[in-house]
């Protein structure tokens, strides 16, 4: 949706104040008119203004006197003075206070024009400043790259480049840990958007409690606590797009209030009487069903709908067997510079065994296991001994079987979920039992590795009673 400037005309000339409240309008502006300085501060209590064009000579109240109430209030348009005096000292008394410019009588509609758009785009950067201040997170080691030899991802890729040069919302679904968030930065760089940031926020890892109050930001004093005004992710994503990951955990009375916000573009702060305008691309992300979570009434399906625009499934690694070699060349090229060692490799049995591997934790999961294999390597060579699923035999390295996982005699009759279990286990009595610590180097979320420590206590719980029967 385009975004049009708010511009608030305050003049006591009628006739001055229709003709460039029309003109304005004609521009592409939205315009709101003013007769006096006091129906102008009722207006700024009321709506969200950017620029504020201001008589300085006005009956009631100067506009200077207005300028100073301005400036006053919590979140200050910018202001714009017009005069009719030609000397510099007014209008620099006027800056003085705090104006953005000033104009003098009669200015031009280009003259007009030029200076508003500049005062707009001042107001917006700070704001934008501001509201990614308040949510900025901490250096990592960077977006990664779209590795897509493999053809079933190669489609998808191709599909999202098209889908990037349309403003249309993005549904993005697959497995946790597939570079779903990698795909949404590919999409956000090749959109009209990328000169500005892309704000993300995981949707699975805020209270309820906070949702509000991040995704709309509040007023001072709108609950115990709120000592100042903060502005919140959508107006830190005004003019680029919002990448909300794990959708399919938004509460349902956020998921209205999103809704809401898809479809108007307008929305409040909490403890705020007046709409906000925000021009945003949702990029949504998730790795349930989210039409199956519809069904069951955990998602509400006319928000389904509207994210639903453009939908891109990301394929799990383990289908995209020619992309693995390239993204463990990736990683250790990444340690390599990280731990300052040149020469980090791996000896051919783990590489093959990286190789052969199901990943069930898919990307992320081959991230931190040759993360923690590099950080505990002693030598410049990573032995298969030092990656855990292959050290306990789960995989036996043939030599000359690339791309072909041969299962070790001790385990011959296992499935692959039996070998995934294996492994988890053994990453949790690695880790101690700790359940956040196995998780990060499983590579998949604590909640995944909860709901699997759960299927398996039930399943051995299963057997046992079917033993005792």
């Amino acid at each position: 949706m385009s975004r049009k400037i708010r511009i608030l005309v305050v003049d006591d000339d009628n006739l001055l104040r229709k003709l460039v409240t029309e003109q304005l309008s004609r521009s592409d502006f939205d315009t709101t008119p003013a007769g006096s300085a006091r129906a102008a501060l009722e207006v700024l209590r009321e709506s969200d203004i950017d620029v504020v064009l201001l008589d300085i000579m006005m009956p009631d109240m100067t506009g200077l006197e207005a300028l100073r109430e301005i400036r006053k209030l919590e979140d200050p348009p910018e202001v714009v003075m017009l005069t009719a005096d030609t000397s510099l000292s007014t209008g620099i008394e006027a800056m003085r206070h705090g104006a953005y410019d000033y104009l003098t009588k009669p200015a031009t509609l280009d003259e007009m024009e030029a200076v508003l758009r500049k005062a707009d785009e001042k107001r917006r950067l700070l704001k934008q400043n501001a509201s990614l201040r308040a949510v900025a997170q901490p250096p990592g080691d960077g977006p990664l790259p779209v590795i897509h030899k493999d053809s079933s991802m190669s489609a998808v890729v191709s599909q999202a480049e098209a889908a990037a040069r349309s403003d249309s919302t993005v549904l993005l679904t697959g497995e946790s840990g597939t570079g779903k968030d990698v795909l949404a930065r590919f999409i956000h760089s090749k959109s009209g958007r990328s000169n500005n940031p892309m704000i993300m926020i995981n949707c699975g890892a805020l209270p309820e409690t906070l949702f509000e109050s991040e995704f709309f930001g509040h007023e001072r004093g709108a609950f115990t606590g709120a000592s100042s005004l903060r502005r919140g992710l959508l107006e830190a994503a005004d003019g680029s797009s919002l990448f909300l990951d794990e959708i399919g955990d938004l509460p349902l009375v956020m998921q209205v209030k999103l809704l809401h916000f898809l479809e108007q573009g307008r929305f409040r702060r909490v403890g705020s009487t007046r709409d906000q305008n925000a021009d945003v691309r949702i990029i949504a992300a998730t790795n349930r069903e989210l039409a199956s979570e519809v069904e069951h009434q955990r998602f509400r399906a006319d928000l389904y709908y509207r994210l639903n625009v453009v939908s891109l499934h990301v394929p799990p690694l383990r289908e995209r067997a020619e992309d693995i070699p390239r993204f463990i060349d990736y990683f250790l090229d990444t340690y390599r510079q990280r731990f300052n060692r040149p020469n980090l490799d791996l000896s051919p049995e783990a590489r093959q065994g990286l190789q052969s591997y199901s990943w069930p934790g898919n990307v992320r999961e081959l991230r931190n296991c040759l993360e923690r294999a590099a950080a505990i390597s002693l030598s410049d060579t990573i032995e298969a001994g030092q990656i855990p699923f292959l050290a306990v035999g789960q995989i036996s390295l043939a030599a000359g079987t690339p791309q072909t996982a041969t299962v070790a005699p001790q385990t011959a009759a296992l499935t692959l979920e039996e070998l995934e279990r294996e492994h988890i286990l053994h990453v949790l009595e690695e880790s101690n039992g700790n359940r956040e610590r196995a998780a990060a180097i499983l590579g998949i979320s604590s909640r995944t590795l909860y709901r699997k420590i759960r299927e398996y206590e039930s399943q051995t719980n299963s057997a046992g009673l079917a033993t005792d029967g």
